[in-house]
């Protein structure tokens, strides 16, 4: 009987790695283990199957993003992009940050979070390029399902969401930025903007998101061109609420979050809710016509081949 329950939670166990990933979805392991522990005492050595599974989970985790408790507002949760060497976005990490937030939130212990990055001068470059490039229509509705829901993850978030940007962040990186609640960047030498039509991909999230920002005529001429930012023309079109300098970011970070932390979370979330809901509603009501578009846009030999001779130039440059 015991050898019957120890096979089938290994079973249950493999299966559930194979299905799941993550830090959280780790605990989910351990929670599972835990119950088989109950139900039969005489099987409570932790399995090396168990330990190996949640071994590499927290391993493919970290390789992507760093998820920790704020030092000094315990109720706060850092996630920092953490994939070198520009932190662009796969279809892996694009889940990952979207699995993150929603965990997050759904944890009563946390009331905010600040978004960052782990590489110093690079918040992310953006979407990574080779996900849409000779990939099949399925895979690339599939990388796009995900951009969409990060972005309502982020910009729908209950929660206020600081973006402590501490370097480069243009294309998908500063889509990424735009939803959430206050933006931080770094001085320097940094760009920031969304010039996806430099590639040929014009997503209509990019719209929806920068309208809540600009004026039409800024929002057009910015999606049209292309336009990449410096620190300081970023801060004065309103796309970056505040600019400092790269050692006080973090703790300019923890200040702001503060500020927003000091309103009733109801009363906040509910502001919020008043002034994204139509922009929300808008993605969520096209989202399938959305990623149509997108693969359909993707898919394009005339996209496909400015996609690869991009790639080909990014070789150059590494030589």
């Amino acid at each position: 009987m015991i050898c019957m329950h120890e096979c089938m939670r290994r079973n249950i166990l493999i299966l559930t790695a194979t299905m799941l990933k993550g830090k959280y979805m780790c605990q989910l392991l351990g929670k599972i283990e835990s119950t088989f522990k109950n139900f039969h005492p005489k099987a409570a050595g932790a399995s090396n199957v168990c330990r190996q599974v949640i071994r590499s989970c927290s391993s493919q985790n970290a390789e992507l993003l760093q998820v920790e408790r704020d030092s000094v507002h315990k109720d706060v949760a850092w996630i920092k992009l953490n994939r070198p060497p520009v932190n662009s976005f796969s279809k892996q990490m694009l889940a990952d940050i979207a699995t993150s937030v929603n965990t997050i939130e759904n944890d009563p212990t946390y009331r905010g979070i600040i978004l960052s990055s782990s590489i110093p001068g690079i918040f992310s470059s953006g979407l990574d390029i080779t996900e849409m490039y000779q990939k099949t229509p399925d895979y690339y509705a599939d990388f796009w399902h995900n951009v969409q829901e990060l972005w309502l993850r982020l910009y729908g978030s209950s929660l206020p969401v600081i973006a402590a940007i501490n370097g480069h962040s243009p294309a998908g990186g500063c889509l990424m930025v735009l939803g959430c609640d206050y933006r931080i960047m770094a001085t320097g030498k940094y760009i920031i903007g969304l010039n996806e039509v430099a590639v040929g991909v014009v997503p209509e999230i990019l719209a929806c998101t920068v309208l809540n920002l600009l004026n039409h005529r800024q929002t057009e001429k910015v999606l049209q061109l292309g336009t990449l930012f410096s620190v300081e023309d970023a801060v004065e079109a309103g796309l970056v609420d505040q600019s400092v300098s790269p050692e006080n970011l973090e703790e300019t970070a923890r200040n702001e979050i503060a500020k927003w932390l000091k309103i009733p979370d109801h009363a906040r979330s509910l502001s919020k809710q008043m002034m994204r809901s139509k922009a929300i509603e808008t993605v969520l009501k096209d989202r399938q016509k959305d990623i149509d578009d997108f693969v359909n846009m993707v898919s394009q030999p005339a996209i496909q081949n400015t996609i690869g001779k991009y790639l080909q130039s990014l070789k150059a440059r590494k030589k």
